[in-house]
């Protein structure tokens, strides 16, 4: 066995060491989500359609109006001139914002290159020619001074290292009135990842009838293939605290279905009983919620610090906290 001791590891690793393993993070990274979109991309519980008009309800008080939707009607009352999407993927974002009027121009940034050419295909043939596309890293992100009116970011903050430095990037490119809006993960990180933290999800999961269990127990839901995963999410509200005013939060658990969904075989359910079953996990994770368990989800509305004014047209006369 290899200990940490001098002559078989350098510990901490010299500076050309650490360089070197940070190209190979990446290396990895990009293979991961090349083979990802290559396949159709990732399938999560938010797809179910009863988790989804149970999120909406939590986000926006109504299942059938889903986010993007509450903010363009409560938020941002106008087009955007100029729209950042980070970690775009296939551009699912843009091509929604672009549908709702919501951006003049729009960039996505993304580190799979597999990604952006079936965003790029998607706008094409959607008709969006005011959507581009570029490789980007959010580890090593370089934006100009004011140059974006609003910055979005759905499922891709949790991705990232240096969240100081991707947030100081977005802060400083937002124009006095930007917003910048997030819908993501802020649950335990990887190495945070422990079965005591899945105690309550596994009791639910094993009074589950064994048909609909995949697996004999629920396992930690780090997608180890991906080594950015959930790198550094339960940093990413307090970080975001020193550079934003979050005015608008709105948390949507997650604590039990994200947990459990990737283990339930309901693909050979009847419909009927499908929904059932999402309907009393849905029921038990509200509880939880409200019982005070920090939700692992949650989309929110932020400012940088210093901004001359409010976030709103003048339509909008109030900030929300």
């Amino acid at each position: 066995m290899c200990l940490l001791r001098r002559g078989c590891i350098e510990w901490p690793p010299a500076k050309e060491t650490t360089l070197e393993m940070n190209r190979l993070q990446q290396l990895l990274v990009n293979r991961f989500w090349n083979r990802t979109h290559q396949h159709g991309g990732a399938t999560t519980w938010g797809q179910e359609a009863g988790v989804r008009q149970a999120i909406n309800r939590r986000i926006t008080g109504n299942e059938h109006q889903w986010p993007v939707e509450w903010f363009a009607s409560e938020i941002a009352k106008e087009a955007y001139p100029r729209v950042l999407s980070l970690g775009c993927g296939v551009g699912a974002l843009e091509r929604d914002l672009a549908s709702k009027g919501l951006c003049g121009a729009a960039l996505g940034v993304d580190l799979s290159e597999q990604a952006l050419e079936i965003a790029r295909q998607k706008a094409r043939l959607a008709g969006y020619t005011h959507l581009d596309y570029q490789r980007a890293d959010l580890d090593q992100l370089r934006l100009e001074p004011k140059s974006f009116d609003a910055v979005f970011v759905h499922q891709a903050l949790h991705h990232v290292r240096d969240l100081e430095g991707c947030l100081v990037q977005v802060a400083k490119a937002l124009t006095p009135r930007g917003v910048f809006y997030a819908d993501e993960y802020v649950g335990p990180s990887r190495h945070e990842w422990k079965r005591e933290l899945l105690q309550t999800a596994e009791a639910v999961f094993q009074q589950l009838p064994r048909a609909v269990r995949r697996r004999r127990r629920l396992q930690l839901p780090v997608d180890w293939r991906d080594p950015s995963e959930a790198v550094r999410s339960s940093d990413i509200l307090p970080v975001l605290a020193e550079h934003f005013e979050i005015f608008e939060r709105r948390d949507y658990g997650g604590n039990l279905l994200a947990l459990i969904h990737p283990f339930l075989r309901l693909d050979e359910l009847p419909i009927v009983e499908r929904r059932s079953l999402i309907d009393d996990l849905l029921g038990r994770e509200d509880e939880l919620l409200a019982a005070g368990a920090q939700s692992f989800y949650t989309v929110l509305v932020a400012r940088p610090f210093g901004s001359s004014s409010p976030p709103f047209s003048p339509a909008g006369d109030r900030v929300a906290t």
